[in-house]
């Protein structure tokens, strides 16, 4: 079986990522500028686009993962450890690219406008707790002084300091900066000229393939004696990888907009370069690039619950995506059944977050350094345990 190439190689090895959203780019941007590696990115759309572009750019291990019902057991410490990462992921990223990577690590806000919605900060606050891990318990008199753009409907709320906020527009384009100035990395648009050899995936040139294409993973096409057919063929467990569409928009943020993140059960509102995103709508089964106007209306007035001097603000942009998910909701991270042939796909509301932990994981097991026990759990060929 393929071990992977030791760092100390003479010959590094030429690595073909599929996918050039945050999870492709990331990862070549470790294997290039951190690991000296040469990679080649392919893709049939603009680089960076996609779910990647589409995002809110939240950092959020504690309101994504800590008491969430039905997800993978230990997806929570995969978020807290890439949160962890992200201050120098941005660090190096803009010292290489000369650009803003739009990270920022002021906490985020999250409230409860009904007693189901402080049920769940409950829970949140009970795991954090028992973790140890820093968090504050807010009244709704705290709230409107820290935040008086909050509607005062607000029952209360926590203060997490685990989780951030990033730019994510930035970051893609300073990722891609980055890459574009670097000789160990090519850009490719199109498909990968994938073929199957001794029942291995092959592509020309290069000795390791990393398949992170979002919700196409699956549908990646791999030439067998003259006939096309997919990635599953090689790596069942991608037959696993759902769809999840959303809509948001975003709209001026002028007076009494908010400072912070604020986040109310499923809508959130981000500050973002003079707008407020208000995110987002969660679709299973749908693919849709194409925002519906009585959906954004809906979530608008979500929005302006939640913030009340939102009301008139002007609607800048709205917008559509697709999430790729998997039934734990959490991402595949790893080598598959055939040798040579890695995932890094599946990461539901998590891809920006759990960029960097997945680029070290991948870069690790193609390179042959020890991958640790929390890593392991999120291989393709995991079985599902996901507890409530």
């Amino acid at each position: 079986m393929f071990r992977g190439f030791p760092r100390n190689s003479s010959s590094q090895p030429r690595v073909a990522i599929i996918g050039a959203g945050i999870i492709g780019l990331s990862l070549a941007f470790e294997l290039a500028y951190r690991r000296g590696t040469r990679v080649t990115l392919f893709d049939t759309r603009p680089a960076g686009r996609g779910a990647s572009w589409a995002a809110a750019g939240m950092i959020a291990p504690a309101f994504e993962a800590a008491a969430e019902e039905g997800v993978h057991p230990r997806l929570f410490d995969l978020c807290l450890e890439s949160a962890r990462l992200w201050p120098a992921f941005s660090e190096d990223i803009e010292r290489l690219s000369g650009l803003s990577s739009g990270f920022e690590a002021a906490p985020a806000l999250a409230v409860a406008l009904d007693a189901g919605e402080a049920a769940h900060l409950a829970a949140i606050s009970q795991v954090l707790s028992a973790r140890g891990v820093a968090h504050r318990q807010l009244t709704g008199d705290d709230l409107a002084q820290m935040e008086p753009a909050l509607s005062r409907d607000v029952l209360g709320g926590l203060e997490l300091e685990t989780d951030t906020r990033v730019d994510n527009r930035r970051t893609v384009r300073a990722l891609l900066a980055a890459l574009e100035a670097s000789p160990r990395v090519t850009f490719v648009k199109g498909a990968a000229s994938l073929t199957s050899r001794n029942g291995r995936v092959h592509l020309d040139g290069h000795d390791a393939i990393v398949a992170a294409a979002g919700w196409e993973t699956p549908v990646i096409k791999v030439a067998e004696r003259g006939q096309l057919y997919s990635l599953v063929n090689w790596e069942t467990a991608l037959d696993d990888i759902d769809c999840h569409a959303g809509q948001m928009l975003s709209v001026a943020a002028g007076e009494g907009a908010p400072e912070r993140v604020v986040r109310a059960g499923h809508v959130y509102l981000v500050p973002r370069d003079g707008q407020v995103v208000i995110g987002a709508t969660m679709e299973p089964d749908r693919v849709i690039d194409t925002p519906e106007a009585e959906v954004i209306e809906a979530l608008r007035l979500e929005g302006v619950k939640l913030c009340p001097d939102l009301a008139g603000a002007p609607v800048t942009e709205r917008w559509a995506g697709v999430r790729p998910g998997t039934p734990d909701h959490a991402p595949f991270i790893g080598e598959t059944v055939t040798p040579g042939l890695y995932v890094a796909a599946g990461h539901y509301r998590n891809g920006i977050l759990l960029a960097p932990v997945t680029a070290q994981i991948i870069a690790d097991q193609i390179l042959g350094q020890a991958v640790g026990e929390l890593a392991a759990t999120f291989t393709p060929r995991r079985a599902y345990s996901a507890t409530a």
